[in-house]
């Protein structure tokens, strides 16, 4: 069975519905993952994509073979969010934009609950991180990292 995002319905198919131009070149032959908790951080993340998407493919629109912006993969690793993207820019403003965008997502995650979406912080369970609030912290017995 292949691992692509149609094997993985989650509430990054909600993103993708919501935001056309940013997932408009979705790499699916790789596996996304999209926990619940930080919905609101990807929502924020593709809105503000949106924007600065819809801008630069005013003054320069992509074509078939190369386009601006591709959402490579969206998934959880070491307690923190990672979005993966490739652009075909020589704009280094725009790069710029978008980087800031993506870096301020990933930085807020982890702060943000993956499972709740309330405050969290990075906690582990042998060489598992993930970024808990202290109820989904306590319930699931993990240790905040750097407290043993």
């Amino acid at each position: 069975m292949s691992d692509s995002i149609d094997n993985h319905p989650d509430t990054l198919d909600k993103l993708i519905e919501h935001y056309p131009i940013v997932f408009k070149h979705l790499n699916k032959t790789g596996y996304h993952n999209l926990p619940a908790g930080w919905y609101k951080i990807m929502n924020r993340l593709c809105s503000e994509l949106s924007v600065i998407l819809e801008e630069a493919l005013e003054v320069n629109p992509e074509t078939p073979e190369e386009p601006l912006f591709s959402v490579l993969q969206v998934k959880e690793k070491f307690g923190g969010l990672r979005f993966y993207y490739m652009m075909n820019t020589k704009d280094d403003e725009l790069y710029r934009r978008i980087q800031t965008a993506v870096d301020n997502a990933e930085d807020t995650s982890y702060s943000t609950c993956q499972i709740t979406g309330n405050i969290g912080v990075l906690c582990k369970d042998g060489s598992h991180f993930m970024t808990l609030c202290e109820e989904s912290r306590i319930s699931m017995g993990y240790k905040i990292v750097g407290n043993g």
